[in-house]
């Protein structure tokens, strides 16, 4: 296939005992060295993660060091965005946002591993609502999601505890 780049003969190729013209040839091996190229850009392409960084560590010379730099999980400008978005007036440092990205990064893996065990326990082969459910309703350390991740409960199970609860209100009265 002819790139919409190079130019087109206005004449038919001339051939001669099968033999194509010197401008086709030409055309075709620049397409070719053209595809060569593209792939072996896409080859050597490192694999991007959402915030923009290669999972591969960078390479040495970066911070002075000889130790290889850590790539943060989390955008630090989606972080900072966040800590405006509480009180627009809080000044927070680089190192401040770069404390709570790894926190947050170690508070997630402690997180999912013990959610992990809940879906081990149960036999499954994939992580579901309900062992997240599960770890925050189980586990006193994550009481503080209870809020935001619900155990989820059948209407008609919530309708008699709620008629219970309020008959044992009118008989405590």
């Amino acid at each position: 296939m002819a790139s919409s780049d190079t130019p087109k003969p206005h004449k038919s190729p001339k051939i001669k005992n099968g033999e194509i013209s010197t401008t086709q040839s030409k055309i075709k091996k620049k397409n070719r060295d053209m595809a060569k190229e593209e792939g072996e850009k896409k080859k050597s392409k490192k694999p991007k993660l959402s915030n923009g960084h290669s999972k591969q560590p960078q390479e040495k010379g970066a911070e002075g060091s000889g130790e290889d730099a850590k790539t943060n999980v989390f955008p630090m400008n989606r972080i900072r965005t966040m800590i405006k978005g509480e009180d627009p007036d809080m000044r927070v440092s680089q190192e401040a946002v770069l404390a709570i990205n790894n926190a947050v990064e170690k508070f997630l893996e402690q997180f999912t591993q013990d959610a992990h065990a809940f879906c081990v326990q149960d036999r499954k082969k994939c992580l579901s609502y309900k062992h997240v459910a599960n770890v925050v309703s189980k586990k006193r350390r994550y009481d503080f999601l209870s809020d935001f991740v619900p155990e989820k409960v059948k209407a008609e199970d919530a309708l008699r505890e709620r008629s219970a609860a309020t008959n044992g209100v009118f008989q405590k009265m």
